[in-house]
């Protein structure tokens, strides 16, 4: 397909085997036989056929005048009778013009509003049609050029070559320029004509180009040909539906009542898209109800209005549909008949519900007599007064019957079995005293199980009738070999009969006898420890409850010849004493200090002395024992008192007690005298003041001293030894604590650095004094350069000789930085400000920069920098670096007779030079 040149070229390649009819091309043969592929001459001269049409030049009218098209110069290649269809491609808003002879050579329509008129024709011969050609009308309009006379194919003058071309990221179309396009003004595009559009609908509607979808459109990855169309966006089919194809969920935002129909009057109340229920897009009415959420009453839908009802039939009642039905299947309902008790047949009829199968026993009773409501199934027939004739129900037909293993006999039902209960059937086996295996053989009666002993005796032999579990067997003769039946299969074995069983590999005849099996006779020969293995009050006789708390083997104290006359090794003992000392072992002795703990609390077993006494929770009365008699009472040297013991000392440790100073105002040294009580330290101030006037009862540790009246020598105490002297840090000086410190604070001295005009560091070093901040702009210079003595804060920066790298300090960290709303730019501070004043900015293009380029005029900052950045981006970057890229809102089109891209140079034209002040 050429667009330039508006022709069709209709080609069929000659390896297609496949005619205009859909059959295939016939083959001939050649002279030489040989078989070859021949096409028709007459579908090779068809499709070789080219059809051309041509609409004219561009035309420029007035408003009111009949315009003329001419397509004579159309044409076929091979001299064919042409015909012509002409139409209107584009009319001018408000316009109302119609062509006089639409399939004539030449045609005419009136010019009834200003604008541009696009006509387009298409011709056909042999059946095909060309590419459509267009022939542009401007009307009303008389300034500028309007390509008059031109040829409308655009493409043989704005090829790239004569003049400038579709741009490189022009949409991909055709090159009927003018279907969107007017010759008087190039760029403003009034509408699209999507027919000369490749490509798919997103390559230009997607929000930059061209309209991108809505923040409201549908969720979707279908193109957007798949609803919509270029003559009317919404695409509706020949019947009038929507294409729903690939929407998927948001039902609503369309079928709201507004774009589209939305829910009816009558619809279920509910907030759930359209698409949980309605999954078929093509056909609305196929809903699909999720009820999994549903638990409000059924019938508030389900009344037969908005959903369908109870059916004609439906059992009378009150009750929901969920008491019966549920949301999965509705025909699987189960009815409660919770209440009912009788009149079953009033429904189960056979109409409302299932009646009585044509196999059921004839009777007039309710169903409720034998059936139970809710196990219909499970029928209990009142066989009450039944006494004989079992087998006119109980034939298999109406009631089960003899089943094929039923013993062999013409006995009435009754005389083995009971109405109460069919199974279990009492047998009378009187008389019956051998040959049990007659009916026990495992088919009329049960047999041996596969567990029992193999023995050709009779079952009678260790049987009864009356009772068949609980054989006697007779064990005269075995000696040995127990386990051969008693092996928890044949016969109980340890594990199944007693649970509790001793561990043994031993045969049960050694401690068992076949004669009576209890009890057991168990020798201990042997065995001198882990008695607990078996002694543990499962397997044999544990401990007693009163036994000794211990976690000694019974061995220890044991023997096992005599269990009694234990020797009792106390290793272990930890509690209890008293169950065996004073009852069957010596107890307290006379002058045993009163109590009632065990003897373990303060005795250690085996070394009954020394005892260890645990004085816990004794608060009082210490001397009822602590009277130099049962215990140690009070030393010579004590201070007399008559308070107990209780109120100094605790019971933890003797020692250090704590003596309540409480009221004790003066007088300390009468007992702190060294010898009663502490007195003062060799080290101690010397004073003849009484302890109060520095100590306190409450703490004697820190003292607090009077420094009332003393102001100077303060060095006499605070030397290190009397009481604290300079730290090891101090700042090395002559002068009295009282120059620097007060009496009422030792912290926070103040020092006075009248006089002190350099060697800061000396002192302010982070050891004396506090020195530089890890912040601290980086410097040698010593403090005083910037800081006075007098106020530390708020230095004074000297930026005398400073002429670079102020952003080194200037960062917002070390010192203030940019502000926010600062001009953005690379360049250093020193740019645009000064060392000695921040304000006014001096700032100066560099003179290797391009300001003002080669402009005559003195050009302000916004006339450049439109932002607040040194950046400078071209307004319009298309055109740039030509004088479009600038001035492109100074372009008037009606003063030009090229595009605006083609007078992008403004200052190569001859029209405007950038040297002078005026355009």
């Amino acid at each position: 397909m050429l667009f330039g040149g508006r022709t069709l070229i209709v080609s069929i390649i000659a390896a297609l085997l496949i005619s205009a009819c859909g059959e295939p091309i016939p083959s001939r043969k050649n002279q030489n036989s040989k078989d070859i592929l021949l096409i028709d001459e007459e579908i090779l001269a068809k499709a070789s056929i080219i059809v051309t049409a041509e609409a004219g030049p561009v035309q420029e009218v007035s408003v009111g005048t009949s315009v003329s098209v001419d397509g004579s110069k159309s044409r076929t290649s091979d001299g064919s009778v042409l015909s012509y269809q002409w139409s209107f491609a584009k009319l001018p808003v408000g316009s109302t013009a119609v062509l006089r002879d639409p399939t004539a050579m030449k045609t005419s329509f009136t010019v009834d509003v200003a604008g541009d008129y696009l006509v387009q024709l298409i011709a056909s011969a042999s059946g095909i049609d060309s590419q459509r050609d267009v022939v542009l009308v401007v009307a009303g309009k008389t300034s500028g050029p309007h390509h008059t006379g031109l040829s409308s194919n655009c493409v043989q003058c704005h090829d790239d070559v004569s003049a400038v071309g579709k741009t490189g990221n022009h949409v991909a179309t055709t090159n009927e320029c003018a279907a969107c396009h007017s010759t008087t003004a190039f760029a403003n595009i009034a509408a699209v004509d999507h027919k000369e559009v490749f490509g798919v609908c997103t390559d230009c509607h997607d929000g930059v180009i061209a309209i991108g979808k809505s923040s409201i459109h549908l969720p979707t990855q279908e193109p957007c040909d798949s609803c919509h169309n270029t003559s009317g966006f919404i695409q509706l089919t020949a019947e009038g539906t929507y294409f729903h194809n690939g929407v998927k969920s948001d039902c609503a935002i369309c079928h709201n009542g507004i774009v589209a129909t939305g829910k009816s009057a009558t619809h279920i109340v509910t907030l759930s898209d359209c698409s949980v229920c309605h999954l078929n897009v093509l056909n609305f009415a196929d809903v699909v109800f999720d009820h999994s959420t549903i638990t409000s009453p059924c019938a508030d839908c389900h009344n037969g209005t908005i959903a369908i009802g109870k059916i004609a039939t439906h059992p009378a009642t009150s009750d929901d549909c969920g008491q019966c039905h549920n949301t999965k299947s509705f025909i699987n309902k189960i009815f409660d008949h919770t209440g009912v008790v009788d009149g079953c047949a009033d429904c189960h009829n056979n109409i409302t519900a299932l009646g009585k199968s044509a196999t059921h026993i004839p009777t007039t009773l309710g169903c409720e007599s034998c059936h139970t409501p809710g196990t219909f199934a499970t029928g209990v027939f009142d066989h009450a007064g039944v006494t004989s004739g079992c087998a006119n129900c109980h034939d298999n037909v109406i009631s089960n019957g003899l089943p094929a293993t039923h013993i062999p006999t013409t006995q009435d039902c009754i005389d083995c079995h009971n109405t109460v209960s069919f199974n279990g059937t009492a047998f009378d086996h009187t008389g019956i005293i051998s040959n049990c295996n007659n009916c026990h053989n495992g088919i009329l009666a049960t047999g041996k199980s596969l567990t029992h002993i193999p023995t050709l005796e009779d079952c009678s032999a260790c049987h009864n009738t009356a009772t068949f579990v609980g054989a006697l067997m007779d064990h005269t003769g075995i000696t040995r070999g127990c386990e051969g039946c008693h092996n928890g299969t044949q016969a109980l074995g340890k594990d199944s009969a007693v649970p509790t069983h001793l561990p043994t590999t031993q045969d049960c005849q050694f401690c068992h006898m076949t004669g009576a099996f209890s009890p057991s006779i168990f020798t201990h020969t042997g065995i001198s420890a882990n008695c607990a293995s078996c002694h543990n009050g499962t397997f044999a006789t544990g401990k007693s409850v009163g036994h000794i708390s211990t976690t000694a083997d019974c061995g220890v104290c044991h023997g096992t010849a005599g269990f009694l006359t234990a020797v009792f090794n106390h290793t272990g003992f930890i509690d209890n004493c008293a169950s065996c000392h004073g009852v069957s072992a010596s107890g307290k002795s006379v002058n045993h200090i009163p109590t009632t703990e065990d003897c373990g609390v303060c005795h250690v077993p085996g070394t009954f002395k020394p005892a260890v006494f645990n004085h816990a929770g004794i608060l009082s009365n210490c001397e009822s024992c602590h009277n130099g008699t049962n215990a140690t009472g009070k030393p010579t040297t004590h201070i007399a008192t008559v308070i107990d013991c209780a109120s100094c000392h605790n019971t933890t440790a003797f020692a250090g007690a704590k003596f309540d100073h409480a009221g004790i105002t003066n007088g300390c040294k009468v007992c702190h005298n060294g010898t009663t009580a502490i007195g003062k330290k060799t080290n101690h101030v010397p004073t003849n003041s009484d302890c109060y006037a520095c100590h306190t009862t409450a703490g004697f540790l820190p003292a607090s001293f009077s420094h009332t009246g003393i102001t100077g020598n303060c060095s006499s105490c605070h030397n290190g030894i009397f009481a604290i002297g300079k730290s090891a840090i101090h700042i090395v000086t002559n002068q009295d604590c009282g120059v620097c410190h007060s009496t009422a604070g030792f912290l926070s001295a103040t020092f006075n650095h009248t006089g002190i005009i350099s060697g800061c560091a000396t002192c302010h070093n982070n050891i004396n004094a506090l020195g530089m901040p890890d912040t601290h702009i980086p410097t040698s210079l010593d403090c005083i350069n910037c800081h006075t003595t007098a106020t530390f804060v708020g230095a004074t920066f000297d930026h005398q000789n400073n002429t670079t790298g102020c952003s080194n300090c200037h960062n917002g960290v070390s010192a203030r930085g940019k502000a926010a709303t600062h001009f953005v730019t690379t360049l250093e501070c020193v740019t645009c400000h000064s060392t000695t004043a921040w304000t006014p900015l001096i700032f100066k293009h560099s003179a290797t920069g391009n300001y003002p380029g080669d402009h005559n005029a003195t050009l302000g900052c916004i006339s450049c920098h439109t932002t607040n950045s040194q950046t400078i981006n071209y307004p319009t970057p298309s055109l740039a670096p030509k004088c479009a890229g600038c001035h492109a809102s100074d372009y008037r089109a009606s003063d030009h007779d090229r595009t605006l891209a083609q007078n992008a140079n403004c200052g190569a034209s001859g029209c405007h030079r950038v040297n002078s002040r005026g355009w």
